[in-house]
């Protein structure tokens, strides 16, 4: 059999995706395709990269630690401006959500995260609310062109989902079609939700993973809100507003229905807003709360799902990863979150809301 063009196929449009490819042939000199939307101007943003997560878990706020560093190092080389800094503000309205919430404070704070507790009733008048202070956050217009670039200069094949044939083999290797080109890759790699949902039939995806229903809204610019990121964690919404009076890119996880009403309580502004752009997506959560990496059932094809927010600042670890480069910590935790753990992966579970556990889309 002829070696294969790629070394890896990394699958996915998100900037996890993007740096990830980047890496594996920047840092370990692995020949590697990248088969996802290139970022566009004109789509609604769906996500949203963050340096910090809700997690509970002190190994996953140590590794967060050193990793955010070195990804924001990466991207200082890439462009100018692809990092802001801001304080997101958390809000938690029940018992089991401030619980976690306070948890997430103290292990925050032991790794030299500023938090500080906010007394605003109009946030939440029974609940708890929490700002972070100085967070990393990508800026999309700016972050995802640079990594684009990078991946050009780098050599990486980047191929559109929509032109391009893919099938998997249970060995965890690929044949691609582009064209009339046939080329074939040593790993893929599912790197982000919409390249799981698209390529893994149910069958073949891990039982601790979901699917739950995301509507995205931006609105016209709008009065400034509390903090530019702000978490609803019991409402399922995250509202975010990059500058002072600009628009605002709303997140909702649930039932479409129902979700702009959550949004609308969410921003409580005194006057109607207009919506400039609104659609709704299918996404993949964990039920344990944990990120999973590892093999997909019956086939070696590597998923990475469940990282949310953080994934891209987890880009350099999961590189290494794949390539078998990890350091001792970095193994411990993803080992201890491949989806082989079954029940064992328990014992790395965080915290997820009662009505989230169960969620499809």
């Amino acid at each position: 059999m002829a070696e294969p063009a790629f070394d890896f196929a990394v699958f996915g449009s998100t900037p996890l995706a993007g740096l990830v490819a980047g890496l594996l042939a920047a840092e370990h000199h692995k020949r590697v395709c990248l088969v996802g939307e290139p970022w566009s101007p004109f789509r609604l943003p769906r996500s949203y990269d963050l340096s910090v997560a809700p997690a509970t878990r002190p190994e996953t706020w140590a590794l967060l630690n050193t990793l955010s560093v070195e990804t924001m190092k990466l991207l200082a080389t890439l462009g100018k401006g692809l990092i802001e800094r801001l304080d997101p503000l958390a809000v938690a309205e029940t018992a089991a959500s401030m619980n976690a919430l306070l948890h997430m404070r103290h292990m925050a704070a032991g790794y030299g995260y500023a938090v500080e507790r906010v007394p605003d009733a109009a946030l939440a008048s029974t609940g708890l609310v929490l700002r972070l202070r100085d967070v990393a956050m990508l800026v999309d217009g700016q972050a995802g062109p640079a990594i684009g670039g990078w991946l050009d200069r780098l050599g990486v094949r980047r191929l559109a989902p929509q032109a391009t044939g893919a099938t998997l083999r249970r060995d965890g290797t690929a044949r691609l079609t582009d064209g009339d080109t046939i080329l074939d890759a040593g790993q893929v790699v599912l790197a982000d939700d919409s390249a799981i949902l698209s390529h893994l039939d149910p069958d073949e995806r891990d039982r601790a993973l979901h699917q739950r229903r995301v509507t995205a809204v931006l609105s016209e610019p709008a009065k400034p809100l509390a903090a530019p990121l702000m978490s609803f964690i019991d409402r399922d919404v995250v509202l975010v507003q990059r500058s002072k009076g600009g628009g605002i890119l709303a997140l909702a996880g649930g039932p479409e229905d129902d979700a702009m009403a959550r949004i609308g309580a969410c921003i409580a502004s005194p006057k109607p807003l207009k919506r400039v752009g609104q659609t709704s997506f299918r996404t993949l959560v964990t039920t344990d709360g944990a990120p999973l990496v590892g093999p997909a059932k019956g086939l070696r094809a590597v998923v990475i799902a469940g990282f949310g927010a953080t994934g891209a600042f987890f880009a350099p670890a999961l590189a290494r990863h794949l390539v078998g480069a990890a350091s001792e910590t970095e193994k411990a935790y993803l080992a201890a979150r491949e989806p082989s753990r079954g029940n064992a992966r328990q014992l790395v579970a965080d915290y997820v809301r009662l009505d989230a556990r169960a969620v499809t889309a």
